[in-house]
């Protein structure tokens, strides 16, 4: 099936997608078909064509149309990822940019569930949800401005709610999506033609398609669980001299469970992120307590409270862990509050809480968060870690850091790390990079030409470029012998290898099953 690219053939396809998505659904220049090929971290091959549909009928038939003609698909999202999963890899390809997908579809309040197309924001949902007092369990990462919620679930993802409620896969409830021959399989008891209510008939089908980076489908639709808006928000950060000691005490803090979302900074990240904070980033964040607070006086003397405090203490400190505590009354909260205290004291002090609470404020951040404060390039890998086995994986890239330290100070390089809790047993190991290089089409298409003004531009920079490609590739050996798990995992890590024999044959025999020819977002999970 799979048919040689050619002139004619290309003009074919084009006529074939343009008389099915409209002229404006079809985007063949240059430019678009360089962008859409990219990701936070690189580019690849241009797409020959990138899609834009506005209906899952529409774009069932756009991929029955293309992969007939031997073209791969690829599902694109809000194009945030940065392990190569959204990008082709050939020329002979279709990529599907899934934001045409934009509405919501139905807020069951009675049923307590939310269908949306997969192209919605988690910032929109968020936003649509207000009105309600709901909320999903977990409701967006940081990027969730930009991130929509069929990419996120494609890929998995973390911050929002993660530590009281999982990763994006634990809120879903049902899956609508388009197969590569153009068929639409639904999952959940929407697939017997009741409400999509329930996710658990029978084997779990629509896990199979949670983080499959789009290896074996473009996700439509999807069906969340909701829950109610937390009465009692608290935040509280706390300060520690040692790695060591901060990692005891997030571990601790994950088995309590007494927290909504959690996150931490060594010393070079928090820094990084400090210099790169605008005022009007913290104008807006402050406007936001006023706004979400249980009354606008609280709100305003709170916003003042963090405005005076600002992010004074931040420079001088060590590691930072950052915890936001929801419940239903103050006594709850109180109580949670009290008990990540007696953790985190036992090994750090507590400081003025203003990081969570102007995040919280405004919790889906812009895409300038994926540029450095002086413009420099950005990129993170991630490893997902059991909480006993954190620390030493932690010690372990340090010193994979401290190896290079010569080389990054003489390359402009600034190593940091990130830190999340996920549900009762997950500790997330995040290395960030700034280098400095310059700017890619991926930041000409994310970000508007004020903001980009905003920051340096930087000449060719190969040795640094040389160096952050094989720090990453030491890092994902290290990953591999700390047998980490990974989210996102695309084109980047590893999946297949190292996997029980029989549940490779599976997974395999189940892209066989659903994609013959091999056209769905080739090569993803080394498929």
């Amino acid at each position: 099936m799979n048919e040689t690219r050619t002139a004619t053939n290309e003009r074919d396809l084009y006529r074939e997608l343009v008389g099915l998505l409209g002229a404006d659904g079809v985007l063949d220049d240059e430019w678009s078909r360089q962008f859409y090929a990219t990701d936070i971290y690189g580019g690849s091959e241009a797409a020959a064509f990138v899609i834009r549909p506005r209906s899952s009928e529409g774009l069932a038939s756009a991929v029955r149309a293309a992969t007939s003609a031997g073209y791969s698909v690829i599902g694109r999202g809000g194009g945030t990822s940065y392990t190569g999963g959204i990008l082709p890899d050939r020329s002979a390809s279709v990529i599907v940019d899934t934001s045409g997908l934009d509405r919501i579809l139905a807020i069951d309040a009675d049923n307590m569930f939310v269908t949306v197309e997969s192209g919605v924001t988690w910032q929109a949902l968020h936003d649509a949800l207000k009105g309600p007092g709901l909320r999903t369990p977990y409701w967006g990462p940081f990027s969730g401005g930009q991130a929509t919620v069929g990419g996120s679930i494609s890929q998995h993802s973390i911050l929002w709610g993660s530590t009281a409620h999982d990763i994006s896969a634990a809120s879903v409830l049902g899956l609508e999506l388009v197969l590569a021959d153009g068929t639409t399989l639904t999952t959940g008891s929407a697939g017997w033609g009741a409400k999509p209510f329930f996710r658990n008939f029978g084997p779990d089908l629509t896990g199979l398609f949670l983080g499959d980076s789009g290896a074996l489908g473009i996700k439509t639709r999807v069906t969340l669980r909701l829950i109610g808006q937390p009465v009692v928000v608290r935040m509280a950060s706390f300060n520690f001299t040692e790695r060591a000691a901060m990692s005891r005490a997030m571990a601790a803090v994950a088995r309590e469970g007494v927290a909504a979302t959690c996150f931490g900074m060594d010393p070079v990240l928090q820094y990084q992120r400090v210099r790169r904070a605008s005022a009007m980033q913290g104008a807006k964040a402050l406007k936001g307590l006023v706004a979400n607070a249980e009354n606008t006086f609280s709100g305003i003397r709170k916003a003042v409270h963090v405005a005076v405090a600002g992010r004074r203490f931040i420079d001088d400190n060590g590691y930072s862990f950052h915890l936001v505590i929801e419940g239903q009354s103050d006594a709850e909260v109180d109580q949670k509050l009290a008990a990540a205290r007696r953790i985190c004291l036992a090994g750090g002090t507590e400081i003025e809480s203003s990081v969570p609470t102007l995040l919280y404020g405004d919790p889906f951040v812009g895409m300038t968060t994926a540029i450095g404060p002086d413009g420099e390039r950005w990129t993170p890998m991630h490893g997902l870690f059991a909480l006993t086995e954190a620390d030493a994986a932690w010690a372990r890239i340090e010193a994979l850091f401290d190896r290079h330290a010569e080389e990054f100070d003489r390359l402009g390089i600034v190593a940091g790390v990130l830190l999340a809790l996920v549900s009762t047993t997950v500790f997330v190991i995040e290395p960030v990079f700034y280098w400095p290089g310059p700017r890619t089409i991926w930041y000409e298409g994310m970000l508007n030409k004020s903001e980009l003004a905003k920051f340096r531009k930087h000449p060719p920079n190969a040795k640094a470029d040389t160096a952050i490609a094989e720090v990453r590739k030491e890092l994902l050996a290290l990953f591999a012998e700390l047998n980490a798990m990974h989210m996102q995992v695309g084109k980047k890590y590893r999946y297949l290898e190292g996997m029980d024999p029989a549940a490779r044959a599976l997974i395999e025999s189940i892209k066989a099953q659903l994609d013959p020819d091999g056209l769905m977002n080739p090569g993803t999970l080394g498929l």
